[in-house]
């Protein structure tokens, strides 16, 4: 009830005090990203030979790749000569697209697994992750209207492999193997 008498009168006011006193106007966001953002990144990433699908493509589509290639675990692998590997492995994945406001660059695509084991294993195998380690900016405090951007790591799950299981021997020393 307070709201509903009191908003007329406070847009109003705020009208009547525009032009002289104050804003009304929503306040953006005042900061921005520099300029060189996109240079700073190719330049972090110089040396890096490494060719990842960072950046979605614009053709790729999440729902669009899901019907294509389902997301559930296939009984058997694909052996089409047109299905990409990441539907015809005996570790098959689809791409998720991660993204956060907060990094440079914003959107990443991340592979993600169809199946816990092994297609054709019978469990004795599984799907473990293949992963990189890339460069990314992250987003900081805003000093003068410009963001601040520092090098940051993250590791890109690209894919999924068959492999044993790993499992812990018992030694009497503190080395830890894994078989």
């Amino acid at each position: 009830m307070f709201f509903k008498i009191f908003m007329p009168h406070a847009v109003f006011l705020c009208i009547l005090l525009s032009e002289k006193y104050i804003s009304c106007a929503p306040v953006r966001d005042m900061c921005q990203p520099p300029a060189n953002l996109t240079v700073s990144y190719q330049k972090l990433n110089q040396e890096n030979h490494t060719r990842l699908k960072m950046f979605v493509p614009p053709s790729y589509s999440s729902s669009n790749n899901e019907q294509k290639h389902g997301e559930t675990c296939p009984e058997k692998v694909l052996e089409r000569h047109h299905v990409p590997v990441y539907a015809r492995s005996t570790c098959p994945w689809t791409y998720a697209v991660d993204h956060d406001h907060l990094r440079f660059p914003s959107t990443i695509l991340m592979a993600k697994p169809r199946c816990t084991y092994c297609i054709g294993s019978n469990g004795d195998l599984e799907c473990n992750p293949i992963t990189q380690s890339i460069r990314v900016l992250r987003r900081g405090e805003c000093i003068e209207g410009l963001y601040q951007y520092h090098e940051s790591t993250q590791e890109v799950t690209i894919g999924f492999a068959c492999a044993g299981r790993r499992t812990v021997l018992d030694k009497p020393d503190n080395n830890v193997d894994y078989a």
